[in-house]
């Protein structure tokens, strides 16, 4: 199939010119110029595209045959006029739709003539990138229409945020949270949460849980529990689920008998065992993006490949604005959501903005290019800086607890910590992590409270965890305490 012949206008023209002239087995009657052959090809060497390569070449003896053998292929022998002394030709050929970026072509031409002398040239066509260079925005295009879909994250993500705010309900005592309700929308039953979503989906969050977690019931069980405190009524207390007040609004939040909120635990939970688990686990594994998957053939009634389909789906679960970038303004702030949201509060310390969305765009750019090596080097990129925004915001959210303890502000320290465990807990996801599973088993089982209590946590506690975090993700040394 020649899928994406059109982009052939994005490009200069590619020109090489090999000349070799040789005599061949001449006599005492031949001069140095009874037989030569030279080849000149000027031609955009895109993949799907027809080069064209120009045939000159001189035979005193009368030309017989002039043949053309591709790499790998049998010779196939060009139409000449049998006994001409000049020769004047062209020959095409069409670089495969499949082309890597890395791949050449080498094309030998052996011309014979009546006294079975022979002479030889060979070209090498190098392949052209489709696209120059990345685009300033996540946005790619094949015969004027977009090829970005991402539409079942953007759901995906409105499921999450409708369920925050139904949480955000039972925490200030306006309603009573139900278990029931929150599992119809965990699983989407009905394709709309059983009536909970304000519109219809095919989509839904339980079948994209991290498999673990899935088989542990963690959503299910916290849902349980926001339904027990929601239905109690009481004030918490050290080893006591009920509400506690956030001393700076005086709204009260529902927390599990070891001070950890459910909202938080719930909405950024939810953050890692689906969006990070899906972008790492899914779309970034060989099975999605490896080099094997299907590049060329576009989809069935689809303007994208499965490959640029795959990797824009893990683009949707970081779900940033399409020109996003670093020093994002303010103004904007309501643009971004979840991961790319948190990627901007770091932001301003390590540039994760500038330096995820240029590796979304690079490695989107190179596999329109086809150029695997690319793509897998960006791709290594992003499993590093998603892993970077995470800790970063852990030690974003340990500092504020650091500072709402200092205060005696038990409440919003339990807030601002239920969000540190969450993204320490969110680390667990990268099969790549730098991070062990005991290191973060310690943070959130000892150094967030013994016995992973926060009634008990003290700031030495929470200053070992930080400490923990920099030792292993040294970037984060020099801005450990302004995050």
């Amino acid at each position: 199939m020649n899928y994406l012949k059109n982009f052939r206008s994005f490009y200069g023209l590619l020109a090489i010119a090999l000349v070799l002239s040789l005599g061949a087995c001449k006599d005492d009657k031949n001069d140095d110029d009874a037989l030569s052959l030279t080849v000149s090809e000027t031609a955009a060497a895109v993949r799907a595209n027809t080069v064209t390569v120009n045939i000159t070449g001189v035979a005193e003896a009368g030309v017989r045959t002039l043949t053309a053998t591709p790499d790998g292929a049998i010779a196939e022998e060009l139409a000449v006029t049998a006994g001409n002394n000049d020769i004047q030709t062209t020959y095409t050929y069409i670089i495969p739709a499949n082309a890597k970026l890395s791949d050449t072509y080498s094309i030998t031409f052996e011309l014979t003539d009546q006294a079975s002398q022979t002479i030889s040239a060979s070209t090498t066509i190098s392949v052209e990138p489709l696209l120059a260079a990345a685009p300033d925005t996540y946005s790619f295009e094949r015969d004027g229409s977009t090829t970005v879909s991402y539409s079942g994250q953007n759901e995906r993500l409105d499921m999450v945020g409708a369920i925050k705010t139904y949480l955000g309900q039972g925490d200030k005592k306006e309603i009573t949270i139900s278990a029931a309700t929150l599992n119809a929308a965990y699983a989407n039953t009905g394709d709309n949460g059983n009536g909970f979503f304000d519109f219809t989906s095919t989509k839904q969050l339980k079948d994209k849980t991290f498999a673990p977690d899935l088989d542990n019931n963690f959503m299910e069980n916290l849902f349980a529990g926001a339904e027990a405190v929601s239905q109690s009524g009481v004030d918490a207390a050290n080893g006591t689920a009920g509400f506690i007040e956030r001393e700076n609004s005086g709204n009260t939040i529902m927390v599990d008998e070891n001070g950890r909120e459910f909202t938080q635990l719930i909405e950024k939970g939810l953050m890692g065992t689906v969006m990070y688990n899906q972008i790492y686990n899914t779309y970034f594994s060989d099975d999605r993006t490896g080099d094997e998957v299907e590049n060329t053939e576009l989809r069935e009634g689809k303007n994208y490949t499965d490959m640029e389909h795959h990797w824009d789906e893990a683009f949707g679960y970081f779900n940033p604005p399409l020109d996003f970038s670093s020093d994002w303004p303010e103004a904007r702030e309501d643009e971004d959501r979840y991961w790319s949201h948190y990627s901007n509060v770091v932001d301003p310390f390590i540039k994760s903005n500038d330096d995820i969305m240029n590796a979304f765009l690079a490695g989107r750019t190179a596999i329109v290019n086809n150029d695997l090596a690319g793509k897998n080097t960006q791709r290594a990129i992003l499993f590093e800086k998603l892993e970077l925004v995470a800790a970063a915001t852990s030690i974003h959210y340990i500092n504020e607890t650091l500072a709402n303890l200092n205060e005696g502000k038990i409440g919003e320290a339990f807030h601002t910590l239920s969000e540190a465990w969450a993204f320490v807990n969110a680390l667990t996801y990268s099969p790549n992590r730098r991070i062990t599973l005991d290191q973060i088993d310690t943070i959130k089982e000892t150094d967030f409270g013994a016995n992973g209590n926060f009634w008990n946590v003290t700031a030495a506690d929470l200053n070992r965890a930080k400490t923990t975090l920099v030792s292993i993700f040294t970037e984060l040394e020099g801005v450990k305490d302004q995050l």
